[in-house]
């Protein structure tokens, strides 16, 4: 007779609530895990930053409050080309980032 095996299991890694997903003119557009604490900063420098072609002050964060989906502009070139730190947001499990393409 097999003996008995006991898993128990406190959480899983990698579903849609415990991702963050950067897409558009990021430059390795991606879902990222979240971390604690974790930040648009770390997100960008994760994927890379953004690339020339982006629009990054015109980038949009989907984000679910209290069951209801809203959207937050973000100033991607601000705080990646200018180091304006104040253009730093804190990220929450779930969130979309969608970086759009300029138009010259």
């Amino acid at each position: 007779r097999d003996p008995l095996v006991t898993v128990i299991v406190n959480g899983f890694t990698g579903t849609f609530r415990e991702q963050i997903r950067i897409l558009g003119e990021a430059t390795t557009p991606r879902a990222l895990i979240y971390n604690d604490s974790m930040t648009l900063l770390d997100v960008m420098i994760q994927v890379g930053g953004i690339t020339e072609f982006a629009d990054g002050n015109n980038a949009t964060l989907i984000r679910v409050v209290d069951g209801q989906q809203e959207l937050f502009q973000l100033r991607l070139d601000d705080l990646i080309r200018d180091g304006d730190i104040t253009a730093n947001v804190d990220m929450r499990p779930g969130d979309i980032i969608i970086v759009p393409e300029a138009w010259f």
